[in-house]
């Protein structure tokens, strides 16, 4: 019904993430934090980008997706830019706080720089090729740094899980 549909959605993405910290680690830490606004912000270049790739379907199919109000594509292709440059600092706030360390601020600035080329690519001449290439790359890009953020994460005290009988017991509601 409205074309912020894809911000809607974007915060039911990023939420199941920040669950599955939480179930690990107990809290909902600065990590947490972190990881689902990463994902908030990386849907709304994925989305964008298949929205413009397929915006006569989306009207067809009444779904009011940004490009349907965007005809030239400018606003489009601006907040995909935008929120494409906003996940380097976003990703790097990982290292900031302890989660990962350098090697990941590496990869995930190198990935950000990609992403963003790719996304100023799409600003300045908006084709549908130009879109599909920002698609494939956010579809390469994630997995490529939750792998990464796995691989370097930094041991933690917080992130430590500690249950003993006694604990289970307890939360699985036995006395």
């Amino acid at each position: 019904r409205s074309p912020l549909n894809t911000l809607v959605g974007a915060i039911t993405g990023a939420i199941p993430p920040m669950v599955g910290w939480a179930a690990a680690s107990g809290q909902i830490s600065a990590g947490a934090w972190i990881l689902g606004a990463i994902l908030f912000i990386w849907q709304i270049p994925h989305f964008l980008a298949l929205a413009w790739l397929y915006r006569e379907d989306y009207e067809r199919g009444g779904f009011r997706m940004l490009p349907s109000c965007d005809p030239d594509g400018g606003v489009t292709c601006q907040a995909v830019l935008l929120h494409s440059l906003a996940l380097i600092p976003a990703t790097l706030m990982l290292s900031v706080v302890g989660v990962t360390s350098l090697i990941f601020a590496v990869g995930a600035l190198i990935l950000g720089l990609g992403l963003s080329l790719l996304a100023t690519q799409l600003y300045r001449r908006r084709t549908n090729g130009n879109a599909r290439r920002v698609f494939l790359a956010s579809v390469i890009y994630l997995p490529i740094l939750i792998g990464l953020m796995a691989v370097d994460r930094q041991p933690s005290r917080s992130l430590r899980i500690t249950i003993g009988p006694a604990e289970l017991a307890t939360a699985i509601g036995a006395r």
